[in-house]
């Protein structure tokens, strides 16, 4: 054999040699990335289908209450409560009633068109059925899904079905158990749609990976580009090839490094302080001898650009640690003076005793520096610092003297002062002695208790009669159910928040909500 063909057959083995194993990893890199993917989207379905299942219990829960309520004759009373139960539902856009099958008043009065219920598209348990595509009355002629039972049908925006945060583009939708399509997120092919609304499973159909999961009545999918697999093969084909070029691995781990600096919990957050990504939600506060919303707790949210939402559970602990919690504080004291200013003038005068409730970090608590931000805030503003209450949890007490002398300069100003989220941390009774306070809030732990054979249920009872006894106001956080409202009100307790009566809401929102609640009996 000639050197020529041996070198001919070693360049060929050769060939083979490098090209056999990179076509093995690219088609395992691929096949990995696809069932990965099939997996993500599975998960996404899950999620999809929890979200819907929770959705339309909410709208289950306001109707049950209307037919417990026995409401019936499409009065003022009537209407009232439907509304109060739409704007306290969040997956709920309008309540309707019908007398005799014909629709005679919605949750924003008297229908006068004949529109009559007829049979469900969809049924579901209990007796309830879904209708698709209807016309609400201030939807802008947008079709609804309606949640029916009874004399009453409860009008949900398909998109809050499925309104589900994903971390990749996909469009994730909501069916029937026998393939009724009820929302979907996104356009898919009509074939496509008809399988995944049909079926559950797994799979790839041209262009497109889908999956599909079913509960009950219900069957959720979720769809997405194949490319976004391929894409992903792509990168874990650099991980898998030990021969990749230094340069381009030192290069791409730079980047990696210069981007992870840059997109870090404490930068992204020193960013949006700079950029003002927060707003703030008011939580009603209800008075349990009345029914009126006297006030309401100020909530921060981080809205990011992208259109996601961050928890003040994850960024108000970042922002204590980094620092930034006082700039966090600033800022919540400028939105509440605003919208407080702003009701003012809308309304020609004060809003009788009404409050909002601003909550102050441990490190405020302690050093007392916000105090002089708020005078000058409210002065600025023209609001009476009796408007604002201060909150803070047990731990911005700990250091006894240094709180003490915040709290009694706050009182001084005028403000009432709150322990928050009483019972979940280190207070103890001879620090309620000998601390200022005026008010205490039970924490909601404790009160999802109410009722139940559990050991928090035997304490809220010491903890309201510990609170009477210090002569403290005392309010209820988390109320959800109106066996909790009975209970805290024959307990004394004046003042409660929670789902029961609203979500937090936005500034116009609760305006509204509480101008509702506070309008005079007829």
């Amino acid at each position: 054999m000639s050197r020529r063909k041996i070198a001919a057959i070693a360049s060929l083995l050769a060939v083979l040699a490098a090209v056999t194993p990179l076509a093995g990893i690219a088609i395992y890199a691929r096949h990995s990335a696809a069932e990965s993917e099939k997996r993500h989207l599975e998960e996404y379905a899950g999620w999809t289908l929890k979200r819907a299942d929770r959705s339309l219990d909410f709208a289950r829960g306001a109707i049950r209450q209307l037919e417990r309520e026995g409401l019936s004759d499409c009065s003022p009373a009537h209407i009232a409560r439907m509304r109060q139960l739409t704007i306290a539902t969040r997956s709920v856009e309008e309540i309707g009633f019908f007398r005799n099958g014909r629709l005679a008043c919605t949750s924003w009065g008297r229908v006068d068109q004949p529109i009559t219920m007829g049979k469900p598209d969809v049924q579901l348990d209990d007796g309830f059925g879904l209708f698709l595509k209807m016309p609400a009355r201030l939807s802008d002629g947008m079709a609804m899904n309606a949640l029916s039972h009874g004399n009453y049908d409860a009008l949900m925006h398909p998109a809050r079905m499925i309104d589900v945060l994903t971390d990749t583009a996909m469009t994730l939708g909501i069916a029937s158990i026998n393939g009724r399509v009820i929302s979907v997120s996104g356009p898919v092919p009509a074939d496509l749609l008809e399988r995944v609304a049909s079926r559950q499973g797994a799979g790839r159909q041209g262009e497109f990976m889908f999956a599909a999961i079913e509960e009950g009545k219900l069957r959720a999918f979720a769809v997405s580009d194949h490319r976004l697999a391929d894409t992903r093969a792509q990168k874990d084909l650099w991980y898998l090839i030990p021969l990749g070029l230094v340069t381009s691995a030192l290069l791409v781990a730079l980047v990696l490094w210069a981007l992870r600096q840059r997109l870090s919990p404490h930068k992204e957050l020193a960013i949006a302080v700079k950029n003002r990504e927060f707003v703030t939600l008011y939580q009603p506060i209800i008075e349990l001898s009345t029914g009126r919303c006297v006030g309401a707790e100020a909530l921060m949210r981080w809205n990011r650009p992208d259109g996601t939402s961050i928890s003040p559970e994850i960024f108000i602990p970042l922002a204590e640690e980094t620092g930034l919690i006082e700039a966090l504080t600033d800022h919540a004291i400028a939105c509440v003076a605003a919208d407080l200013a702003r009701w003012k003038d809308e309304a020609g005068g004060e809003y009788g005793g009404m409050h909002i409730a601003l909550n102050i970090s441990s490190a405020d608590m302690q050093s007392g520096r916000f105090l002089a931000v708020l005078a000058k805030t409210l002065a600025d503003a023209n609001v009476a610092s009796e408007q604002i209450w201060l909150e803070a949890t047990e731990r911005g007490f700990m250091n006894a003297a240094a709180a003490r002398a915040t709290i009694e300069r706050a009182r001084a100003a005028g403000h009432v002062i709150a322990i928050d989220d009483f019972g979940t941390g280190y207070s103890s009774l001879s620090l309620l002695e000998t601390l200022p306070l005026d008010t205490l809030k039970i924490d909601k732990s404790f009160i999802r208790a109410i009722g139940k054979q559990a050991a928090t249920s035997l304490v809220i009872p010491h903890i309201i009669e510990m609170g009477h006894s210090l002569n403290f106001k005392i309010v209820a956080e988390g109320v959800e159910t109106e066996a909790q409202q009975v209970y805290l009100r024959d307990a004394g307790v004046e003042f409660a928040q929670g789902w029961l009566y609203s979500k937090a809401l936005p500034a116009d929102d609760f305006l509204a909500f509480h101008n509702l609640t506070n309008r005079p009996s007829a």
